[in-house]
């Protein structure tokens, strides 16, 4: 009877270990009008080059971790591995695949040309034929890439830089200039590189955040401390390969790395207004007095408010952080001068940890509609 109990105790403990693990961490971003926020990493390695896993596991990973989209970008120069897994262009992406439609992740066939700087790492999405890309002068792959019709990006801009400060040298302005630059990493692993943030703003380049993970992604990352990877949100027409194509060279997307957004404004402000609502706004302040608002964040990225002025006749805040997945509590005081002359409330605030540019936080407005204003 006991063997039979303990058995039976070890099999459902079994199952629902199985259970934890089959399981999947939603990203709580909104979508925005117009477009659904897909979640990507479009820098990874496995065995087939210098990386220390199986293609199938980047799959599994990125669907526990609430990935939409990933891209697994082999070097095509660099293959340590090569006298136990011969070198097979394109055979990273053939055996990830059908793990890839099984888990409805939209998978992207990628590979990284990778040179001494300059002019550095590119990686090359979407490719039709990896092999082509497997030449001896890199502008003979670099175009080779192109001629397919492949986004490519700039990779780690930074790496091995002194403090990591990105170098622009001559080849960087042949590659832009002929038009080889479509995206560049401004976050690589738990790398920012500030400086990668204004050249892309100045040159209206993509911007993109991602792992560029090498042995299993919870060796760098630890989802049990909300140790979340870096991505790039891409907003997208619809959940396919070809939306995700046509949004990166139009430049819709902005990177989340630690508790920072970093993107255009026209992206990051619907991202927070979808995010934030003030719960209890329908308020009569004709008298003036003090009113609690409520303002809830159901996001899972904390907003540092800061307050860019102080209207006459109003007291607040200068300070609001705004946690994730949390309700907090603003006291607002309005004079009784103030009130007679105002049908609603515009507090001015700048989200620090939401950058539009290299230090430069998004401008945004806490609403607080009053009976007059409906």
């Amino acid at each position: 009877m006991k063997t039979k109990f303990f058995s039976l105790l070890i099999l459902t403990y079994s199952l629902s270990l199985n259970a934890q693990l089959e399981s999947r961490r939603e990203i709580k971003i909104p979508d925005i009008p117009g477009y659904l926020t897909l979640k990507c990493d479009f820098h990874m390695h496995t065995v087939f080059s210098d990386g220390l896993v199986w293609p199938t596991l980047r799959v599994d990973e990125a669907w526990r971790e609430g990935l939409d989209v990933i891209a697994i970008s082999d070097h095509i120069e660099y293959h340590p591995h090569e006298d136990d897994i011969p070198v097979n262009f394109g055979r990273t992406f053939e055996i990830a695949k059908p793990r890839a439609e099984m888990y409805g992740i939209i998978i992207i066939q990628a590979a990284e040309i990778t040179r001494q700087m300059p002019p550095g790492h590119y990686n090359c999405l979407f490719l039709e034929d990896v092999a082509e890309l497997d030449q001896p002068d890199f502008w003979e792959a670099i175009n080779a890439a192109k001629n397919q019709g492949a986004f490519i990006m700039w990779n780690h801009p930074g790496w091995r830089q002194e403090d990591e400060i990105p170098i622009w040298y001559d080849d960087h302005t042949k590659l832009y200039e002929q038009g080889y630059m479509h995206g560049m990493e401004i976050v690589n692993g738990r790398s920012y590189y500030p400086l990668a943030l204004e050249w892309c703003v100045e040159k209206n380049i993509t911007i993109f955040g991602n792992t560029d993970v090498h042995s299993s992604i919870g060796m760098d990352y630890d989802l049990s401390l909300n140790d979340q990877r870096p991505i790039t949100l891409v907003f997208a027409t619809d959940r396919s390969k070809e939306a995700v194509k046509e949004a990166l060279f139009d430049g819709r997307t902005v990177v989340y790395s630690g508790d920072m957004l970093i993107g255009k404004e026209e992206f990051l402000k619907p991202l927070f207004n979808r995010s934030v609502e003030l719960v209890n706004t329908d308020l009569d302040i004709s008298s003036g007095g003090t009113f609690n608002i409520q303002i809830q964040n159901k996001s899972e990225i904390p907003y540092y408010l800061v307050s860019t002025e102080q209207p006459e006749g109003l007291e607040y805040p200068e300070k609001i952080t705004l946690y994730a997945e949390r309700t907090v509590m603003m006291r607002l005081r309005i004079s009784r001068g103030t009130a007679s002359n105002v049908s609603g409330i515009r507090l001015p605030y700048t989200v620090k940890n939401l950058l539009t540019n290299r230090d430069t936080g998004l401008p945004v407005e806490l609403v607080i509609s009053t009976p007059a204003m409906k």
